[in-house]
């Protein structure tokens, strides 16, 4: 089974900026040093066509994770998240996200709706979880999606403060 939830994350910048620092490897170091209590990296980063693709490897540990999922691993887990980010026109840009938890029968994805204007702007996030252990999964997908959107708003967060120190 799979649930789908979305979030909405704003950051108090203007539309460029977050773009240009979605499409910029630096960013993305800042992003996954910062993003966990537990340093990730950039494993690959690609420019592509006024877009970019970063593969990201991050560490989520247990203390961030939901109280169930919690219950059932006894470590940090890896998740290797590849975010498409498409080129901007006329103040809006398409994302796209996957990730996959190693080790774990857990794995999400998502389409993100970047649009915005000269003073702020908006991420719609619509995701999917999927928790693939029988009986369970449907029990522990929706605390997935919660925790994701926290996750969500922490990167919002970080980007707002990396555009402010760099752009």
């Amino acid at each position: 089974m799979t649930t789908r939830s979305e979030n909405t994350v704003t950051i108090n910048q203007p539309v460029e900026k977050v773009h240009q620092a979605l499409t910029n490897a630096d960013y993305w170091a800042y992003n996954a040093a910062h993003l966990s209590p537990e340093p990730g990296e950039v494993h690959e980063f690609t420019e592509e066509n006024g877009g970019a693709v970063a593969t990201l490897f991050e560490v989520l540990p247990l203390e961030i994770l939901p109280e169930a999922v919690r219950a059932m691993i006894s470590q940090a887990l890896k998740v290797k998240r590849v975010v498409t980010v498409k080129p901007l026109n006329d103040g809006k840009a398409d994302i796209t996200y996957t990730a996959d938890v190693k080790g774990t029968p857990v794995d999400f994805k998502g389409a993100i709706t970047l649009h915005g204007d000269d003073t702020s702007t908006t991420l719609g996030y619509e995701n999917e979880v999927n928790v693939n252990i029988p009986f369970m999964g449907p029990a522990i997908e929706p605390k997935v999606a919660e925790a994701l959107g926290e996750l969500f708003e922490n990167e919002g967060a970080l980007t707002d403060e990396w555009i402010n120190n760099n752009l």
